[in-house]
């Protein structure tokens, strides 16, 4: 039986017309580029750079590892997903749903997550460098140890959320709502904080701007 080529789940569908070899591809990536839907499917590892998977349904997938770089996303529900030291950077996800998923150390630098619900998020140690989180919601999430360096995220819901010890330097938060949130030791050098909403922040040992 031919081995499975090592290209891309994506780019193994893209050269099946073009005269290259068949080679295997699982049933549940087939499922997800045909469908749009794959819930609690194993993705770990997936290569889908660059790739539209706008409005696909993701619940509780594991994308591990998975290689989302570019990848566009746009309205897709990844409720309760995976996604532990996923690399996302530079990602379209606009509107996404990952309330309650696990982005542990994931990359998300200079991703657009504008009006993207992360609700519940466990995130500590992820990178989002850059990134675009305006009007997004990020309430009781734990970003803790997080690089949130020059993000955008004006009028962001950070309500409760766990900012301990991260790093927002040079941070965007103009209307931001940070009421109740932890910011324990947090670099907050250089943030634009006008107009956010502080009442009742942990702000021990927080470097303020």
């Amino acid at each position: 039986m031919m081995k499975p080529m090592v290209f891309g789940p994506c780019a193994l569908l893209l050269s099946l017309g073009s005269g290259a070899a068949l080679a295997e591809i699982p049933a549940h990536v087939q499922a997800l580029l045909s469908s749009k839907q794959c819930v609690r499917c194993d993705l770990s590892g997936a290569d889908f750079a660059r790739q539209d998977l706008s409005n696909v349904n993701l619940q509780g997938a594991n994308l591990i590892f998975a290689n989302l770089n570019g990848a566009t996303l746009d309205a897709s529900n990844l409720t309760g997903a995976k996604l532990r030291s996923a690399r996302m950077s530079q990602g379209n996800l606009r509107a996404v749903i990952l309330n309650v998923a696990d982005l542990s150390q994931a990359n998300l630098r200079g991703a657009i997550l504008d009006g993207a619900d992360l609700r519940s998020v466990r995130a500590p140690l992820a990178n989002f460098k850059g990134a675009s989180l305006n009007e997004t919601q990020l309430r009781g999430g734990n970003f803790s140890a997080a690089n949130l360096e020059g993000i955008q995220a004006r009028n962001a819901d950070l309500f409760a959320a766990n900012l301990r010890e991260a790093n927002l330097e040079n941070a965007d938060l103009r209307g931001a709502d940070l009421e109740n949130a932890d910011l324990t030791g947090a670099d907050l050098t250089g943030a634009d904080l006008t107009g956010a909403d502080l009442t009742g922040a942990n702000l021990k040992g927080t470097r303020m701007p």
